[in-house]
């Protein structure tokens, strides 16, 4: 019984723990000892989505840190006897190492961050000396089985919200905590040893324990031997004893119920032996060993957990057979003890009750701890299933990198090529763009002489141009000033003429009178064409003064037909320019509205002048509403002789003398005009313009 409820204790969790070492040397594979020999292993750490995981400092075999940088990845030397790597550490601690693979050089890591958090704590007596190879056992959300090292002190995984409160939470195998004090970065719990506590008992013996005495001394040995009591037949545990008790006794002159009594015993003796060789000959827990396949293993403990299984409902039964022959004997012959036997037979009792509990809390315990320790197989099966899944994820990409860079090293090998080419040609075709650079500078150096030549005669030219246009100036002035003088005497004659004829001769009169006048005004335009480029009187104008000479100019004609004359000017409007021009812009501009607006309305002619300044510009404009300038015309309104309409009396130079007066008084001038409705001309002029040199008057005289 004690035998086989033993080997179900402790055996499984011996043989357990075979396996999970057994799964731990299966992930790597010893090398023999060789020269030290190094190896280039590129190092790449990734998260658990194995995304590369930047500038993680590891250590390899307990080798110093290294970091893996910007790109997750670096080039360390390993020596042969570190391969096959045993321990990655991280420096990290919020980080740990979750799984790593060495294959072809290349050593991925898998990190994640720590579920977890380590509490230091260490045991003290009461004289402050540190109590090692201490078994200790821990109460948080998981119970965790440490001993202390030489310093007392053990390591206990917590979670990252768990912390260590109480002393009630930690017992001590041989002591009692007394104490708990906390800091920051560990935990220091003093015990105190528990003294043992000595128990009188009876002496006094019952039938099991009389058999132990009778073989430890001669003396009672004999004697116990020699009046055995029948009653006390099932105190005999071996065939030794069955043997040592019997054999001198005459089995023939007994009665038929000891010999069927003895036989029972005899065959329950021999039972046991049987059971007991054959738990010896059990080989499934010997075949398990370093050497041995995990597959066999496991299948060596499903064989030995369902023999154990069937042991126990055997020892069952046995047990409660046993317990119902006591209950009987109690029950026959419980009066007969006297108070001593009861006592002793109670207290044994009370410890067989007790010693029940144990076994089954044991018992409880370690199918726990067995199921927790095959689930965490199972986690960690699976865990390496879904890394090797994930690191073979990670080889097939590393190898579509290798082949992506081979692409990328080939189409940098064919640009590196194109380039060499290319500077071959650069350097074929620079010898000639050399040649032709020696050609263009003697070509250019004779342009350039050329050029020099041209521009000389550009600018004598130039100057021959502007010494024809200068006496082309004069000579138009002189002309028209002289030709005036006689067209003068022609009108004053006429008007003699008209005043001492009648008839017929005074209507010719008037006619060549009418005429002369013609030509004295055009006259008086070619001499303004000359005057234009050289003009003379710089000085303020005051621009209503001017207009309303212009007015007065014109008013016979207005007064005549009736024209509505409209001037809207500030009187305070003073500006610095050439009188003359302006004059001649204005009284141009005004003459060619009221023709035009007469034309179109014999009654209402209307012609409207508007001054303002605006952005230091002097802006003004004169508006009728006659005919209209067609689009198409619109552009050669300006030219020299050019009449807008079939039935102008003009010499169409009026227009033309505007621009060009404009033009020197370094203005702009613009037209719009809707045919049939009105005309309307537009004059910006600066209101400081800038002098001029020396006039054409002064050089003709």
């Amino acid at each position: 019984m004690k035998h086989s409820h033993s080997s179900l204790l402790f055996h499984p969790f011996t043989k357990l723990n075979v396996i999970l070492l057994l799964l731990t040397l299966t992930a790597f594979a010893t090398l023999p000892a060789a020269a030290q020999v190094r190896q280039l292993i590129q190092v790449k750490t990734f998260d658990e989505q194995l995304k590369p995981l930047k500038n993680v400092e590891v250590s390899i075999n307990n080798k110093d840190f290294i970091s893996t940088g910007n790109k997750g990845e670096v080039f360390v030397e390993l020596l042969e006897t570190d391969v096959p790597v045993k321990t990655i550490k991280i420096k990290n601690e919020q980080y740990e190492p979750a799984a790593w693979n060495l294959s072809k050089s290349i050593l991925e890591i898998v990190v994640r961050k720590k579920n977890y958090q380590v509490a230091i704590v260490t045991f003290k007596d009461r004289n402050n000396a540190p109590v090692s190879n201490l078994p200790v056992t821990f109460k948080g959300r998981k119970t965790a089985q440490v001993t202390t090292d030489a310093a007392g002190k053990i390591e206990i995984p917590l979670a990252l919200d768990e912390k260590i409160n109480t002393a009630d939470q930690f017992t001590a195998k041989g002591y009692d905590v007394v104490d708990l004090q906390q800091t920051a970065k560990e935990v220091v719990i003093t015990v105190e040893a528990i003294k043992p506590v000595v128990v009188a008992q009876a002496p006094t013996q019952t039938p099991a324990t009389s058999e132990k005495a009778a073989a430890q001394n001669p003396e009672i040995n004999t004697e116990y031997f020699k009046n055995f009591n029948l009653a006390n037949l099932d105190s005999i545990q071996s065939l030794t004893v069955f043997y040592a008790i019997f054999k001198n006794v005459p089995i023939k002159s007994m009665d038929a119920a000891t010999k069927a009594k003895l036989d029972g015993k005899f065959n329950q003796l021999v039972t046991q032996l049987q059971d007991s060789a054959s738990h010896k000959k059990d080989v499934f827990m010997g075949n398990i060993s370093d050497s041995s396949f995990v597959s066999e293993d496991i299948k060596n403990l499903l064989k030995k957990a369902t023999l154990e299984g069937q042991g126990l409902t055997t020892q069952k039964n046995e047990f409660d057979e046993k317990i119902r022959i006591i209950d009987q004997k109690l029950q026959k012959g419980l009066m007969n003890l006297d108070e001593n036997t009861r006592a002793t037979l109670f207290s044994d009792l009370i410890a067989l009750e007790q010693l029940l509990a144990s076994n089954e809390s044991r018992f409880y315990k370690n199918v726990s701890d067995y199921r927790l320790i095959i689930s965490g197989l199972k986690e960690k099966y699976f865990d390496f299933q879904k890394l090797e899944n994930q690191l073979s994820e990670s080889e097939a990409r590393r190898l579509e990198e290798q082949l992506a860079f081979r692409k990328q090293i080939f189409a940098i090998s064919l640009v590196v090529i194109g380039f060499a080419i290319l500077i071959v040609l650069l350097i074929t075709f620079s010898g000639r763009l050399r040649r032709q650079k020696k050609d263009l500078v003697r070509a250019n150096e004779e342009v350039r002489r050329v050029n020099e030549n041209l521009e000389a005669i550009v600018q004598d030219r130039t100057k021959l141009l502007e010494e024809a246009n200068r006496e082309l100036d004069t000579f138009l002035y002189r002309a028209s000033h002289d030709l005036r003088s006689p067209v003068c005497s022609i009108i004053g004659l006429c008007n003699i003429a008209i005043h001492l004829s009648n008839g017929e001769p005074k209507e010719l009169v008037e006619r060549v009178v009418h005429t002369t006048e013609g030509m004295d005004k055009l006259l008086k335009k070619l001499s303004i064409i000359s005057e234009i480029n050289q003009p003379t009187g710089y000085s303020s104008i005051t621009l209503l003064s001017l207009v309303e000479n212009v007015q007065d100019r014109f008013s016979n004609l207005i007064n005549e037909k009736g024209v509505k004359f409209t001037i809207d000017c500030p009187a305070d409007l003073v500006f610095f320019s050439y009188p003359n021009l302006v004059d001649v812009v204005i009284t141009n501009l005004v003459e060619n509205a009221l023709i035009y607006s007469l034309m179109q309305h014999a009654e209402g002619a209307s012609v409207v002048f508007q001054a303002t300044i605006k952005d230091d510009q002097l802006h003004f404009s004169v508006r009728d509403n006659g005919i209209g300038v067609e689009a198409s015309i619109q552009p050669r309104l300006f030219d020299m002789f050019f009449k807008g309409h079939p039935d102008s009396k003009g010499n169409g130079l009026g227009l033309y003398i505007v621009q060009k007066s404009v033009q020197a008084l370094d203005g702009n001038i613009t037209v719009a005009s809707e045919q049939g409705r009105y005309t309307e001309f537009v004059v910006q002029l600066p209101l400081n313009a800038i002098q001029m040199g020396k006039s054409l008057e002064a050089e003709v005289a």
